[in-house]
């Protein structure tokens, strides 16, 4: 889906997962004897497990940041132990992804029952053998022959700010996989410094974020960006892609406020890697804070805090570096590019919100006619470069939505002064709002849209600025005025449904758009020395005649938008992102701090 903030109606509500009172899911029972956290990774709020693990004598040696694959594949992290006796000391790594709802390392109890929740999600630790285990009855697929431990580590806290009770032993068993126990007969990777130290903000409040996985807006099994669907499937294809060798560290927020609160300089210190990154799973946006919608959080104070962790020597890697991600969040691209002939950008004017709210009717009336003047200039800029001279179209129809504003749900499309008068004041007066502009644009007519998915664009190399797939859309109907019900096709199915089978046109119609998404690359080259992890480009495209078609620019969306049902998509998106995590390496040094 588009980047584009909810209406904040009691509809808009996120619910979702299990509770976080108590022991972990509901008393730790699964520590000890419950239910296995197998399953796909985030399929059911606990991630990892089930699949994928490899037969014993992997090489440890084998992992690290070198040689990373390149198309998107994961090497099975290696059994390194043969047999373990009960009450045998070894290093056990941590993985928050196998219980999501658990409980997280810290040093000091306050980083854990004051909020913001800092501590240790992913990484070595220690703890000891709970009962005899062999490698010859170990299946991946069945928990019970996973090795039981108990974890030493003192002092354990989940995201709500709740103590572990480390003195009942049901609440510090657990079941975990060979892959993640070293034995203590010489040096392993628990010893050595971590290959990568990350830094993952997140939602922590009582209300978890629903992954919105169902339905016509929903996101696909991985789900939601800020919800543990999400992270859990990345963490999970972290530790496919390097092991047991790197860290996280988490920081849990239940609101905006507490996003002051956090501590670059601090964190610098707690992370030991090679490299080090900061990844932000949460939405800005341009309203009060103290909503009932998870995840959601003041942009203002979100940009402070990349910001700052940026200045510290902490990059951002997920979703963009803050001035980046400010382009894509914002929509202001949209006005700034539209009389530009090559960009191909709707015409878009800002409304101020000042303007909205002494007089929607003036608003909307002054919107119509500044659109009609952009139209009227467009036609004039195309004839003075000899483009043709096309008269100035009248604007009678577009739609008006948000910056800021994500799930696509703040775009609303209007066919007159008074829908348009309507449309503006929904957008710009909603509760809680410092919406300060609302974009209005001309309409446009289009067939289908086509989703390109750009990964690690180099200008450089040309294979690279082809889409790893195009997936096409249509909408088929409104929901309450906004643009979220729609039907996904591949190739074959747009140009049988979209296209009437004009192949020609269709092709036509991919063409200009590659050579338009190369336009925009280079444009993106002005706003940032070094491209994009990944960008998703949105162009809709029309049939106009037998083997002829127009385009628009429709979107241009920042990493962690909608897959869009792509089958490999967090397969292909999850690894160049672990690959941005070593494009600038530390200094080397001659230690470093431990936990």
């Amino acid at each position: 889906l588009k980047t584009g903030v909810a209406h904040r109606t009691p509809s808009r509500a996120r619910t979702g997962a299990a509770t976080m009172s108590g022991g972990p899911n509901g008393g730790g029972a699964w520590r000890a004897n419950g239910n296995a956290p197998g399953g796909a990774p985030g399929s059911n709020g606990r991630g990892a497990g089930g699949k994928g693990y490899p037969a014993h004598g992997s090489a440890a040696a084998a992992w690290g940041a070198g040689a990373l694959p390149q198309d998107g594949a994961t090497r099975a992290p290696p059994i390194t132990v043969s047999s373990l006796q009960a009450g045998e000391e070894v290093d056990i790594f941590h993985r928050y992804s196998q219980d999501p709802n658990g409980y997280f390392m810290v040093q000091n109890g306050t980083s854990g029952l004051l909020h913001p929740s800092i501590g240790k999600t992913d990484g070595w630790t220690c703890g000891r053998i709970n009962q005899d285990w062999n490698v010859s009855m170990y299946s991946p697929a069945d928990y019970k022959t996973w090795v039981e431990i108990q974890w030493s580590h003192p002092s354990w806290y989940n995201r709500r700010g709740h103590k572990l009770d480390v003195n009942t032993p049901s609440m510090i068993t657990q079941k975990v996989m060979p892959e993640q126990i070293r034995q203590r007969h010489g040096p392993t990777e628990a010893q050595s410094q971590p290959s990568v130290s990350l830094v993952h903000v997140r939602w922590g409040g009582e209300q978890p974020v629903n992954p919105v996985t169902e339905g016509a807006g929903g996101w696909g099994q991985i789900g939601a960006t800020p919800s543990d669907n999400y992270i859990n499937g990345l963490e999970e294809h972290i530790f496919q892609t390097l092991g047991p060798t790197y860290e996280i560290i988490s920081c849990f927020i239940q609101g905006s406020d507490e996003l002051e609160k956090i501590s670059p300089p601090l964190l610098r210190h707690l992370l030991r890697g090679q490299n080090i990154a900061a990844l932000y799973f949460l939405w800005p946006i341009s309203f009060q804070d103290g909503h009932d919608f998870p995840a959601y959080v003041d942009r203002h104070l979100l940009f402070h805090l990349m910001v700052h962790m940026e200045s510290t020597g902490i990059p951002t890697r997920f979703p963009h570096q803050s001035h980046l991600y400010k382009i894509f969040a914002s929509k202001e691209w949209t006005a700034q590019m539209c009389l530009h002939p090559l960009m191909k950008v709707p015409l878009t004017t800002q409304v101020a919100r000042q303007s909205i709210a002494r007089c929607p009717a003036k608003a909307a009336a002054t919107a119509m006619a500044a659109l009609q003047r952009l139209s009227e200039s467009r036609a004039s800029w195309n004839a003075q470069l000899g483009w043709g001279q096309e008269k100035a179209v009248p604007v009678n129809k577009g739609v008006a939505k948000l910056g800021w504003s994500w799930e696509a749900m703040d775009v609303t499309g209007w066919k007159n002064k008074q829908e348009l008068t309507v449309a503006l004041g929904n957008l710009g007066e909603q509760p809680g709002s410092f919406v300060d502009l609302v974009f209005v644009q001309e309409w446009v007519d289009f067939d289908v849209e086509m989703r390109h998915f750009l990964v690690e664009p180099d200008l450089n190399n040309p294979e690279s600025l082809k889409p790893k797939t195009i997936v096409y859309t249509v909408f088929k109907s409104k929901e309450g005025g906004s643009f979220r019900n729609f039907d996904r096709y591949d190739r074959p199915m747009c140009l049988k449904n979209c296209f009437q089978n004009d192949n020609a046109a269709l092709a036509n119609a991919e063409k200009q758009a590659q050579e338009l998404i190369v336009r925009w690359l280079e444009w993106l080259q002005a706003q940032t020395h070094e491209l994009p992890t990944f960008v998703r480009f949105d162009i809709m495209a029309k049939r106009t005649g037998a083997g002829t078609a127009n385009i628009m620019t429709g979107e241009l969306t920042e990493l962690g938008g909608c897959f869009l049902g792509w089958p490999k998509g967090p397969q292909v998106v999850f690894s160049a992102m672990v690959r941005s995590f070593f494009k600038d390496p530390l200094p080397p040094s001659n230690g470093y701090p431990g936990w």
